[in-house]
């Protein structure tokens, strides 16, 4: 069932294809990359949604202001530039795309993770620099070493299914989820993470329950 009241504000780049679906359920969508806080403030009473990355924080006092927002969109997995919990008191659904760049950094976390064990960062600008310091640029490899994620959702999941090639132990602790283990984890307790993993990899979104878990 479409909303009364249908204008959306598109304030963050977007793949083309949101706006088009958005619009063909009878959305009518508008774009301003450029919009500051202020003038968003101005402005936001007249939207039913608004679509966001994190460029812009959507905190209580602008959202208290938007009093015909049914919902947030959220163009990536981190909702912590949104006032959550204010925007739920508010009957304003928050809505994110996990999903959408799992594959993306679990990747990344691989060449990071290659990085800092084989030096190639720290070498390469040696190297531009004239310099071959081969042995104290010597690294260690992934294989066999256990890798202990912290965080066991679609950014979790996988970065351990990226590892599955390089013949490690990965194990892995989610405090909101149990009997997760699979052909590419195995679930453990937090403080078995600390105790036993060569390499630590954090998953989680930053909230003052996970502030500060590692210092």
């Amino acid at each position: 069932m479409l909303l009364t009241m249908n204008k959306i504000l598109i304030i963050d780049s977007t793949h083309p294809l949101l706006k088009q679906m958005l619009e063909a359920y009878g959305f009518d969508c508008e774009i301003n990359t450029e919009i500051d806080y202020n003038k968003l403030s101005n402005i936001i009473n007249n939207y039913t949604g608004i679509v966001i990355r994190s460029r812009i924080t959507l905190d209580k006092e602008i959202l208290s202001k938007a009093t015909k927002l049914k919902f947030i969109g959220r163009v990536g997995s981190g909702l912590e530039s949104i006032d959550t919990e204010f925007a739920k008191s508010k009957n304003i659904e928050c809505i994110n795309s996990p999903e959408g760049s799992r594959d993306a950094v679990g990747e990344q976390a691989v060449g990071i993770l290659l990085s800092v064990l084989t030096n190639i960062n720290k070498s390469n600008a040696e190297i531009k620099n004239g310099h071959w310091l081969r042995e104290e640029n010597r690294g260690t490899e992934i294989k066999g070493k256990t890798i202990g994620i912290i965080g066991y959702g679609n950014m979790g999941s996988a970065f351990a299914k990226k590892l599955s090639g390089f013949e490690t132990n990965v194990i892995s602790y989610d405090k909101y989820k149990t009997n997760y283990s699979d052909g590419y984890t195995k679930e453990v307790t937090l403080n078995y993470i600390f105790e036993h993993s060569d390499i630590v990899s954090l998953h989680v979104p930053l909230t003052e329950e996970t502030k500060y878990m590692v210092n």
